[in-house]
């Protein structure tokens, strides 16, 4: 997954119903969510406007790759291996206050709120928590980064103290005056990751209605 946002948060500046014929009863049947129906939502962040390189994994690092290529080589790679590992479907939702922190791909600090999902989903559960455990460290949330970041005055919380599963991070830190949040779970067959900038309070309820939609 895209690692670059909390590298630099923490380096720069420190995620149907089918009826039965006849007469005998109706059955439901539920779909598999689509990584766009957990991902995006309009009532996430209120106030936010959705950014345009919003999309499946595939389209954004097609505009990654004009505005930021040395970034669009490390995403490639990080997609790729997801697929190795089983992922089937993609999206990741941009959100941002001010239409300037849009189509930033790694190249500034975000100047207001900024709200990034990444939704994974995989064949199966297996396969999902599985890259759980890999892809933590790419969002510089091994154990060690975790012990590195609480002891920089950040405030996390790992696995079921999260209300989010046993494969679970929440962490906030402020640095140099620039607040992040990072919430990064694995749910079913969905690996999701939530990265919100100067947004400490609607973030957490974002997580809770993303986490939801997930089936």
């Amino acid at each position: 997954m895209n690692r670059f946002l909390v590298a630099m948060s923490f380096g720069a500046v420190a995620l149907a119903a089918c009826g039965g014929g006849g007469s005998g009863p109706s059955l439901g049947v539920q779909t598999q969510a689509s990584a766009q129906s957990v991902a995006q939502s309009s009532s996430d962040f209120p106030g936010l406007q959705k950014c345009s390189e919003s999309g499946s994994y595939e389209s954004y690092l097609k505009a990654e790759e004009t505005k930021n290529p040395d970034q669009y080589k490390t995403d490639k790679t990080t997609w790729e291996d997801l697929k190795a590992a089983g992922a089937n479907d993609s999206y990741i939702a941009v959100y941002a206050a001010n239409a300037t922190d849009c189509g930033q791909f790694a190249a500034g600090t975000p100047s207001g709120k900024v709200a990034y999902v990444y939704a994974i989903r995989f064949k199966d559960s297996t396969s999902a928590s599985a890259s759980y455990k890999v892809t933590s460290k790419d969002f510089h949330l091994s154990d060690s980064d975790v012990a590195n970041l609480k002891a920089a005055g950040g405030t996390v919380q790992v696995g079921a103290t999260t209300g989010l599963g046993d494969n679970s991070t929440v962490l906030s830190i402020d640095v140099a005056g620039l607040a992040v949040y990072v919430a990064f779970w694995e749910n079913k067959q969905f690996e999701v990751a939530m990265i919100a900038f100067n947004d400490a309070t609607e973030a957490p309820g974002a997580v809770t209605k993303i986490n939801g939609r997930i089936r």
